[in-house]
Order: C-alpha cells, then structure tokens, then sequence
C-alpha cells in the first residue's frame, strides 16, 4: 500500500496540482477541470506523458465522465442526485466509491476489496487528501478519480455559498447567502 497526497483543490490558484508520494517527493501532475462538456482532468507523470484522462460527456444535473487509462476508455462514470453522501458507481471497473465527497472521505472498492481510501490531512503547507492506494499500478486512475470528487465535492459544497458573521453579543452567529 502507498500513500500519496494531493492537495485540495479550493487551496490551488494556478489549475495544476503536484502528488506527491509518502515522501513527499513529486510523483505526478494533475491538471484540468470539470463543469462542462468536454472539459477534461489529466494525470501525467512527471515526465509530461498523459496516463490517465477523465472527460466530461454530458453536464446538468446528472454529469458523466469516461475515463481513459493510456489510451483507452476503461469505465465511465456518472453522479446521481443523492452524490453528496452517498455511492458512485464506475462502470466497466465495476468499482464502487462510497463516503462523504464533501469532506474527502471515501474509499473504493471492488467486491470486497479496498482499492482505495482517501482522507483529508492538514500539513504545514496546506490542506491535502491522503490517498491510500493498495496497488500502485493502479495508482494513476485512483489519483484521477480523487482529484474529479474533490472538484465536485467543493462544488456541491452547499455550505460554500453562506459567509457566516458573529453576532452583536459575539454569541450568536447569523449567515447571509452570496453568489
């Protein structure tokens, strides 16, 4: 099992994020965004070459994505209503992502084997997910997927919309809504 840490991305400015492996040494380069048809996520090497791409096929309520390892489309997925806390489905992998999206913490499995779980880990230089990946050939589309839930899980974020203000006698706390 290895860990690899990938930083959240409300804490990125720039749209590429580096992984770093359990010694913190850079591993890949994660890049892309998600919200429309056709926008793309890419996991590299560090060597530039493009492993893994997860492309947004349908946008609305309900997203779809595919997800090519090196070439080929290995599995699709799609988001349902009830995504914020509950189960994705990865076709064609047959991999089953359950947990919280919104706090990053989840794990993956198939059958009954963990693939993966991911929990978030406060380090001197930020706020990052840590991915516990069983097999690192693996490592690559795992890193896609966590990086695809984290921009869903701050956009589906319903909490991310209310700027929240201590009250006059600094008790109490009153919440105003902006866009």
């Amino acid at each position: 099992m290895t860990k690899y840490y990938l930083r959240q991305r409300h804490s990125i400015n720039d749209g590429v994020n580096i992984v770093f492996d359990q010694d913190f040494k850079a591993s890949y380069l994660v890049s892309g965004r998600s919200g429309k048809k056709s926008d793309e996520i890419q996991v590299q090497d560090m060597s530039g070459r493009v492993l893994v791409r997860i492309r947004q096929t349908s946008y609305g309520i309900i997203p779809r994505f595919t997800l090519n390892y090196r070439g080929h489309i290995v599995g699709s997925i799609s988001f349902t209503l009830g995504h914020i806390s509950d189960f994705v489905y990865v076709r064609h992998l047959s991999w089953l992502i359950s947990g919280n999206f919104i706090a990053n913490r989840y794990f993956i499995y198939h059958n009954t084997k963990k693939l993966l779980s991911v929990k978030p880990e406060n380090r001197p230089d930020g706020l990052y997910n840590q991915l516990n990946v069983t097999f690192d050939a693996q490592a690559p589309v795992h890193i896609a997927i966590a990086a695809l839930l984290d921009i869903w899980g701050v956009k589906s974020n319903p909490l991310k919309h209310f700027n929240w203000f201590k009250g006059p006698n600094n008790l109490s706390y009153r919440s105003t809504y902006t866009k």
